[in-house]
């Protein structure tokens, strides 16, 4: 019984020893002196026959538990490193997971862009008439002086369907030499005056207009804008400041036209078919103020029936009329 105590008290400390190694826990442990297992085994005090089986058998039973108490030991060590490996390693994937499905990433390419500085360069079919109707609203509160410096018509594509009679082609004749002169005049308007007649602040939706151009020119901007008729496809009695041709330059007037035939020429189903009309605008990059107009409007002039003298009569008769005109604006 003494050998199987120190057995099993030898095998405790070992336990005990392995198990606080491989917890990295420091344990002061005092120095005990255990002498050889085989020195314990005295056979003077054995006795009997069976003394040389009896310590066999002892030593094989104590010394196989130390051996399942120090593997179960060991072992203890070896399924807690994987569980301290894996929790060290359970950031370090969830980290690099994490990084590209982070909002910051996916919200790069989504994010609105910035709002353009106020003089650079329209580049869109929107934002060009954004551009050209922001600066043409400045007109009226900032424009210190309107100028139009040339006016002029002349005869569109030589479009001129009167019929054969004498007497009505002499009073057209006469009626396109009071329209078509040109004249050079620098007259000094208002914003009311300024194309189109009667507009101070415009406004124009992408669908009014077939066409927007911006040019950089250095100092300014070039802007076009074109309206949506054509030479197949008129516009047909266009009103200032609404459809297309309304918001891009000067209109004919029925006034005009009646006014200047008196009372020689009766005109009946009197239509203005306007084909693609179009303005040019000079805007300072700086200011994003319009200096400068040029404004071209192509217009068929058409009278289901043109009565002259009473008696003569002429129906759907065509007159080509192109109004050209130049502004300038100072501030």
């Amino acid at each position: 019984m003494k050998i199987k105590k120190v057995i099993a008290l030898t095998a405790a400390i070992a336990a005990l020893l392995s198990t606080a190694s491989c917890v990295t826990i420091k344990v002061d442990v005092p120095a005990i002196n255990v002498p050889a297992i085989s020195n314990l085994y005295d056979p003077d005090n054995a006795g009997g026959a069976g003394s040389s089986e009896a310590p066999a058998s002892d030593n094989s039973a104590e010394t196989q538990a130390p051996s399942q108490d120090e593997t179960a030991a060991g072992e203890q060590p070896a399924t807690q490193a994987p569980a301290t490996q894996g929790s060290s390693e359970t950031p370090a994937t969830q980290a690099p997971a994490e990084a590209p499905t982070k909002a910051p990433a996916g919200e790069a390419s989504t994010k609105a862009p910035e709002k353009p500085a106020a003089n650079s360069k329209p580049s869109t079919k929107e934002e060009i008439i954004n551009y050209y109707v922001t600066a043409y609203n400045k007109i009226a509160t900032e424009g210190k002086k309107i100028t139009r410096t040339y006016d002029n018509t002349t005869n569109y594509k030589g479009i001129v369907k009167i019929g054969d009679n004498d007497r009505i082609k002499s009073l057209c004749e006469t009626l396109m030499k009071q329209f078509m002169k040109p004249n050079n005049d620098v007259l000094t308007k208002t914003a009311k005056d300024l194309p189109p007649v009667g507009v101070t602040k415009l406004s124009i939706s992408p669908s009014q207009i077939s066409s927007a151009v911006c040019n950089d020119k250095g100092s300014y901007y070039e802007v076009i804008l074109k309206s949506t008729g054509t030479d197949s496809n008129y516009e047909i009695d266009s009103v200032a400041g609404k459809g297309s041709a309304g918001v891009i330059g000067p209109l004919l007037r029925t006034e005009d036209v009646t006014g200047a035939a008196g009372s020689l020429i009766k005109f009946e189903g009197l239509h203005a078919k306007y084909a693609t009309c179009t303005v040019t605008a000079k805007i300072d990059k700086a200011s994003g103020h319009i200096t400068d107009f040029v404004f071209n409007s192509p217009c068929i002039l058409h009278f289901d029936k043109v009565t002259a003298f009473i008696a003569i009569k002429v129906e759907n008769c065509d007159l080509g009329l192109l109004f050209e005109q130049k502004w300038s604006v100072a501030y």
